[in-house]
């Protein structure tokens, strides 16, 4: 595996999805399966990269993890620092001790989920659901392999996981439903299944698969604080599967004239930076200032997209160069799309 700027397109077009549907633009209420496109995605490539390390001797499990946590815990830790020490002037209602330590341990899905924990880092749900397959993927890929058909297997889980998120949305509700890592990885699963089917994806398959996702997007009903159990069920499954096509081409087609554009591509890579820091942004001016979705919309992006670059460029490229020379990973510059 080599870099592939496409795979960052699909990137940048999940994020401003989920930035649309947080400022509330019209047309975009289902705007909240672009987080269902980077599950696909995280499934696919870091699914891929274990099994080219599998391959090379077997997955070091420990460098796999420190690799994780210096990837993902830089910027978090910056927006928990801002968060706790902005939160009294900003949200002084909030208990910032205990949103900040939900947070820090990836725990944030389960308790939306159950529980009620009004917070403007509530988003970082995602981050648990994929902090979760992080920890156990690296335990179980190898059993799935040393299965004689692991691709089957891997549909089963995909297959049972999403009908277990139906049974819960029609039983107990669309929290339970959308924001649990039990309920919510079967986009992670359907990208491990990309890796190991390695789909050849047609131009025009890509086109319909875009077309189909920019559909649910718009009529998807939804809005910040509920989300439709159709869109729950069938939005993302649809969401899913056109993920699952999208990221297929990418892989094909690394210079993809629209997806691996540059300004797609760098948008890409600062997605994690943007998915962090646009959503306190969007609840101070929306929520807690009632403004309109073009004045949230414009600060929103200028601030996500600084603070984004300024991680990337000041914290995360450093580290990374840091960490490829202390546990270096065997795919190289492949391992930057993590």
């Amino acid at each position: 595996m080599q870099y592939n700027p496409a795979l960052d397109g699909v990137r940048a077009l999940a994020i401003l999805a989920v930035v649309a549907f947080h400022c509330r633009v019209p047309g975009c209420d289902g705007g909240f399966i672009g987080v269902d496109v980077f599950f696909v995605l995280s499934g696919y490539l870091i699914t891929s990269l274990l099994c080219a390390e599998q391959r090379r001797g077997g997955i070091k499990v420990g460098a796999f993890y420190a690799r994780r946590a210096l990837r993902l815990y830089p910027t978090l830790l910056a927006l928990l620092a801002t968060y706790t020490a902005l939160s009294p002037v900003l949200w002084p209602t909030d208990n910032r001790w205990l949103v900040a330590s939900v947070t820090a341990s990836y725990a944030m899905d389960y308790v939306l989920g159950f529980w009620t924990l009004h917070s403007p880092i509530g988003h970082t749900w995602s981050l648990g659901v994929e902090e979760k397959f992080y920890l156990l993927w690296p335990l179980l890929l190898p059993v799935f392999l040393r299965t004689r058909r692991p691709l089957v297997w891997l549909t089963l889980a995909f297959v049972a996981a999403t009908a277990w998120r139906y049974i819960v949305a029609l039983t107990w509700g669309w929290k339970q439903a959308y924001f649990p890592f039990d309920t919510h990885m079967t986009g992670i699963l359907l990208g491990a299944i990309a890796a190991f089917a390695r789909l050849h994806v047609s131009r025009r398959a890509a086109l319909v698969s875009g077309a189909v996702l920019a559909a649910a997007i718009a009529v998807i009903p939804a809005t910040a604080k509920d989300v439709s159990i159709g869109g729950v069920t069938l939005g993302i499954t649809a969401a899913e599967a056109s993920a699952l096509l999208l990221v297929s081409y990418a892989a094909e087609h690394a210079r993809s004239p629209f997806l691996a554009a540059r300004p797609m591509a760098y948008i890409g890579r600062l997605s994690y930076g943007i998915y962090l820091w646009h959503f306190p942004v969007v609840i101070l001016l929306r929520d807690v200032h009632a403004q309109p979705w073009w004045i949230t919309l414009g600060p929103t992006l200028l601030f996500s997209f600084a603070m984004a670059a300024i991680c990337q460029h000041v914290l995360d490229a450093p580290i990374r160069r840091w960490r490829e020379k202390a546990w270096p990973s065997p795919q190289g510059t492949a391992a930057r799309l993590c």
